[in-house]
């Protein structure tokens, strides 16, 4: 999940001049030395990717990350969430959560408590909530989802729902306007939606989906490895991974309609709006035959094909885990994390 629902092998180059700051435990450090993850040799000089209005360059500025969260970031295996500040989270297994300042400069690592560095910290979820905000983040290792405030204090965990049998790894959540929470055990045995109520902790009996057969199976999963809440109309976007397809979903299961990724495998779709228009930002697990790629959707069609490791020689982007757009100043960036190994990296819009 990407949006603020209402309610809603790693590689050291170091040296580029990025204003990072770290903090954790109710202290700060002054700015540290500052890392490149997204490649082991310098990429390609001038190189671009992406097509039409969506032409991107890697900014290496902006992608630099403090030396105390890069140590980590070879585990890496989460995704972002936006704030409704502009600000950017993602958890990092092992290290914690880290908040990205709107201006896409600043990387604090927020939270190193126990909740949120024993587990895997998969996808990160923002929920802006009248009685403070705060952040569920699924973990498939534990087998359970974890609530912090965006302080970094811990909140409570939802275990295993009791109707489960086999093994439970959730792996994305978010809050609908219901004022549910839905999960997905995306790594796990049942394939499916579950719902919670999450002032409660506590599991509801709505679920739906299950295991796909072979092809696409409308309201089925091969890996339902992401769900994104969409305002606009009420809706639930279930990125169905090696289906490489989006699936709509009404709030109670229904299909409604879906997007082909032309050979991408979604893990999760974040919405930005940009220029008057209302994109969709999908990061692919991989392409057919090819590393990890992000596809730009308008109107539900892939206008654009970003390619970090083949067209910028970002070669550690072997696997693109997630993506997210981010306005700033009136230009896009698009946020790339990647997995096995874990990478970042902001590429910046050249054409718009």
């Amino acid at each position: 999940m990407q949006n603020a629902p209402q309610i809603s092998c790693w590689f050291l180059v170091v040296g580029l001049a990025a204003a990072v700051a770290v903090a954790h435990e109710g202290h700060d450090h002054e700015p540290t030395t500052s890392v490149q993850t997204a490649f082991s040799a310098d990429p390609k000089p001038g190189a671009v990717t992406g097509s039409g209005d969506f032409v991107f360059r890697y900014n290496a500025e902006l992608s630099a990350l403090p030396a105390e969260i890069a140590a980590g970031i070879k585990d890496a295996h989460g995704g972002f969430a936006k704030g409704p500040d502009g600000a950017v989270y993602f958890g990092l297994v092992r290290t914690g959560v880290i908040r990205i300042a709107p201006d896409l400069k600043h990387k604090t690592l927020l939270s190193k408590t126990k909740a949120v560095v024993t587990g895997a910290l998969h996808n990160t979820t923002y929920v802006a909530d009248a009685e403070g905000d705060y952040l569920v983040l699924s973990d498939p290792e534990l087998g359970d989802v974890d609530f912090i405030r965006t302080d970094g204090s811990d909140i409570g965990t939802l275990g295993k729902p009791a109707s489960v049998d086999g093994a439970y790894r959730p792996t994305d959540a978010d809050v609908a306007s219901n004022g549910l929470l839905y999960v997905c055990d995306g790594y796990g045995s049942t394939k499916q939606i579950l719902t919670a109520d999450p002032k409660a902790l506590a599991y509801g009996p709505l679920a739906f989906g299950g295991p796909a057969g072979k092809g696409r199976t409308p309201g089925k999963f091969s890996t339902n490895h992401g769900v994104t809440f969409d305002p606009t109309d009420d809706t639930l976007l279930i990125a169905d991974r090696e289906r490489q397809w989006v699936q709509r979903l009404s709030l109670s299961g229904e299909f409604i309609e879906a997007y082909d990724l032309e050979g991408g495998n979604p893990c999760d779709v974040d919405f930005v709006e940009v220029g008057g228009e209302r994109l969709m930002i999908v990061g692919c697990l991989v392409g057919d035959n090819e590393p990890g790629l992000v596809q730009i959707l308008r109107d539900g069609r892939v206008v654009a094909t970003l390619r970090p490791a083949v067209d910028l020689g970002l070669d550690v982007f072997r696997h693109i885990h997630n993506a997210a757009g981010i306005v700033v100043e009136g230009k896009l960036y698009v946020l790339c994390y990647g997995w096995n190994p874990g990478c970042f990296a902001v590429l910046e819009a050249v054409s718009r």
